[in-house]
């Protein structure tokens, strides 16, 4: 009985399952932060633009222009250019930098009632002018001309600067020839007027309206309205419209024999 039992104890112990040691368990930290996303750039806006900025940039520019083609046109009005015969229209290109430009004057004549036009070159000062009836060249004073040309980066220079001065607003976008501008307006003396049309004068009540229209970021004035009298032979109300275009293109003029 003793051995019956002994055997059946060892069968016993020999079918009971191995113990195994227990194994950790590992778990996260609470502290531990969790991942997040990686933020996606964006770009900065650009800051609006205002009257100010845009008449900056706009001399900045025209410092810098060398060449360009013009077109002088009175929306109302005329500019006397002899007794009897009226400006309304001037055509050309002038290079600042080389102190020259051409152009061709469209004018009416009262007695007899007429169309006329003059060409006119000046190159290092000298200013020749095809006569009104023989169309021969004449060598005529600068002074002669209604209108000058010779310095016109420096005169947008000081028509801009002369409207910064008087708190112009933005009036809005607007495209002119396919490029897409600022149109500022403001207000000026008459006087300050005057490198564009020599003979503006300072004693005129009503103030200068000015509008310009700028493209930007290039900060090149593509048109300038001119309201109001410059000169004592202007009607009230007068509107010279001065457009320009085909900037830093190659010019070559010389004076004609």
């Amino acid at each position: 009985m003793a051995i019956l039992t002994a055997v059946t104890f060892a069968a016993g112990c020999a079918a009971l399952p191995e113990q195994t040691a227990a194994t950790p368990v590992t778990t996260s930290s609470t502290n531990t932060p969790a991942p997040t996303d990686t933020p996606v750039p964006t770009d900065t806006p650009e800051p609006a633009l205002d009257a100010a900025t845009i008449l900056r940039q706009a001399a900045s520019r025209a410092r810098e222009l060398r060449t360009a083609s013009f077109v002088l046109e009175h929306r109302k009005g005329s500019t006397a250019l002899f007794p009897g015969v009226d400006m309304n229209r001037a055509v050309g290109v002038v290079d600042m930098a080389g102190g020259k430009y051409r152009l061709v004057v469209e004018a009416q004549s009262a007695a007899p009632q007429a169309y006329i036009e003059v060409t006119v070159v000046s190159v290092g000062g000298e200013v020749r002018m095809t006569d009104l009836f023989t169309g021969r060249w004449l060598v005529v004073p600068s002074s002669v001309l209604p209108v000058d040309f010779s310095r016109l980066d420096a005169t947008l220079v000081g028509i801009i600067q002369a409207l910064m001065s008087s708190e112009p607003e933005l009036v809005g976008t607007e495209t002119l020839a396919g490029a897409e501008t600022y149109h500022v307006r403001g207000s000026i003396r008459s006087l300050e007027m005057a490198g564009l049309v020599p003979g503006a004068g300072d004693g005129f009540k009503a103030g200068v309206g000015v509008d310009v229209w700028v493209e930007m970021p290039e900060g090149l004035v593509h048109q300038v309205l001119i309201s109001g009298q410059l000169l004592s032979t202007d009607i009230p109300g007068t509107e010279r419209l001065l457009t320009l275009e085909d900037f830093d293109l190659p010019v070559v003029m010389d004076l004609p024999e």
